[in-house]
Formats: structure tokens, C-alpha cells, sequence
């Protein structure tokens, strides 16, 4: 395993893996494994802890925590709606990402999608989703560019939040606030 600084969450490895985390709101919330009920098992500090342990590159790790959080659920900082998410910026050597992940609507799985940062530009996270029109085919969850968890498209569509053959504008589709019914 790759050694790693860490503090509330993990922050770096020794490969150059850095990530930086933004607490978010959510349109599902999700209750720890122990709290009350709750079914997920990881909240953003077990994830990044991981992905620096395992993963070299920003994509990698993206994949990883991804993978985990679909699997086996995720739970931002408290049930409220207003802590329910995360938006993470992760950087390595060649590449910057930003990474958004939240329970989904049963609280026992996630819904993450993930946006590569051209070369040369920046981006901000400003406690809110940013990735806007994830630019894939409707049958496909990952490109160069864009990465998206599998199940993302059945829950709006599920939620009458996306209708198939519309821009899939993941800030659009899950904002903030209350859970539709």
C-alpha cells in the first residue's frame, strides 16, 4: 500500500495523489451503518483514506471510492440533506478531477459522477454540485472525460428527475434540497 497524510480526511500519498474534499447538499440522504438504522457503510474520510492507500492517479481513485460507495453505500456528514454529499478535486502528475458522490435513494448504495479538467483550466467547488452536462452516450459510464456511476440514469429516471435523450446535467438533475417522492 502507498503511505498517506491525512487529517480529518486523506489528503496526499506518496505517489502525488492530493485530494481535496467540499461538503455538498443532496437530494438523498443516508444514515452510517449503526446510526440509527442506517445502511452505508462509508462517508468521504473512510473513502479517501482507501483510494490513497491503493490508488496512484486521480482516475484510479475515482474508480475505487466509485466502486465502493455504489457497493456498499454512502453517507455524507449527517442525515440532513444539507451535508448529504461531497464534491472532492482530485489531482496526480498528469491529471485534476472533481468528483461528486451521494447516497442514493434507497441509503444503502450511490450516485457518483466525475468530470476531467481540461488541460490548463481550473475549477472551483463552492460547497455545491458543478458538473453540469456529462457528455457520454446513454449506454456508456465512462470516457476520458466523464465518469459515471452505473446506476445514476435509472434513479432520475426513476425520480422523473432525466428523461433519456436530454443532456444528462448532473447538478441540474440532483440539486439540493428536498427528496422528490
Amino acid at each position: 500500500t502507498h503511505g498517506y497524510w491525512e487529517a480529518a480526511s486523506g489528503i496526499a500519498n506518496d505517489c502525488g495523489l492530493m485530494i481535496a474534499e467540499s461538503t455538498c447538499s443532496a437530494i438523498f440522504g443516508a444514515r452510517l451503518r449503526g446510526e440509527g438504522g442506517g445502511d452505508a457503510l462509508f462517508g468521504y474520510m473512510e473513502l479517501t483514506r482507501i483510494a490513497l492507500e491503493r490508488c496512484s492517479t486521480a482516475r484510479e481513485a475515482i474508480e475505487l471510492m466509485g466502486a465502493l460507495a455504489v457497493e456498499h453505500g454512502f453517507a455524507g456528514n449527517g442525515a440532513e440533506l444539507g451535508g448529504a454529499a461531497e464534491s472532492l478535486a482530485l489531482v496526480d502528475a498528469d491529471e485534476a478531477w472533481i468528483f461528486h458522490v451521494m447516497a442514493d435513494d434507497s441509503g444503502a448504495s450511490a450516485i457518483w459522477a466525475a468530470q476531467r479538467l481540461d488541460e490548463g483550466h481550473a475549477a472551483v467547488v463552492p460547497n455545491v454540485f458543478v458538473i453540469r452536462a456529462v457528455e457520454l452516450p446513454e449506454d456508456a459510464t465512462s470516457s476520458a472525460s466523464f465518469l459515471l456511476s452505473p446506476n445514476a440514469r435509472a434513479v432520475a429516471r426513476r425520480h422523473g428527475l432525466w428523461r433519456p435523450g436530454t443532456p444528462f446535467d448532473f447538478a441540474a438533475i440532483f440539486p439540493a434540497g428536498e427528496a422528490p417522492p
